[in-house]
């Protein structure tokens, strides 16, 4: 088994590049096949909207045929058995760079027949780690969970199984002190020693081994 997670933040070291490679680990401890790829050290395109992917007997259909640095990890992830996309939530939904990048990879994939299905080379286990500030009852009350629950549900359709993992109230800063930040809970998050909670980095490790035995 083969699992391939993408990260979709910035932050080399941040909240989102720790939980997957949390889930990196888990798969590891089942004998998985894994590696790692931050979008942000890629150059690539949005999807330009040309159709090739559409085009009826021809190499093109199926597969986006924008020749950039995304090319050979669309590849790469073709030949891979478990996706894993990771990104922080921006306003409400996943980062720039990831929304560029599932545009890409599940366009491809699409048929206008109504199902969201389309000629993916297989079924993958596909999951979502999102990672955010919010609590998790704002995470309700201002609509993330539903954007990222209707946003793992496309996943689904289009590559296979998805699963979602979240981790709200997240460390934003090494030192808060340096930041217009006011928020009351400045001081609480200043002071905590865990960055991300034990059990938070246990369900990303389980969330690895669950994608590959199951």
């Amino acid at each position: 088994m083969r699992l391939i997670a993408v990260c979709g933040s910035a932050r080399k070291h941040g909240n989102t590049a720790k939980m997957l490679h949390q889930v990196i680990k888990g798969a590891k401890s089942v004998g998985a096949e894994t590696e790692f790829v931050n979008l942000f050290d890629l150059n690539f395109k949005d999807c330009i909207g040309c159709y090739s992917c559409k085009l009826k007997n021809s190499k093109s259909y199926g597969h986006c045929v924008v020749d950039d640095e995304l090319k050979p990890l669309l590849r790469r992830i073709e030949e891979s058995d478990v996706i894993v996309l990771g990104s922080p939530i921006y306003y409400g939904n996943l980062s720039g760079q990831m929304r560029s990048f599932t545009d890409r990879l599940l366009f491809q994939y699409l048929d206008y027949d109504g199902t969201a299905t389309g000629p993916k080379p297989k079924d993958f286990k596909t999951a979502l780690v999102a990672t955010m500030n919010v609590n998790d009852e704002i995470y309700v009350e201002r609509g993330f969970k539903d954007t990222l629950t209707n946003f793992a549900g496309i996943m689904s359709r289009t590559l296979g199984s998805c699963e979602l993992l979240t981790l709200t109230n997240t460390v934003q800063f090494d030192d808060y002190s340096k930041y217009v930040y006011l928020m009351p809970d400045k001081e609480e998050k200043s002071n905590r020693v865990e960055k991300i909670p034990a059990e938070d980095l246990q369900k990303a490790f389980d969330l690895g081994v669950r994608l590959i035995k199951s």
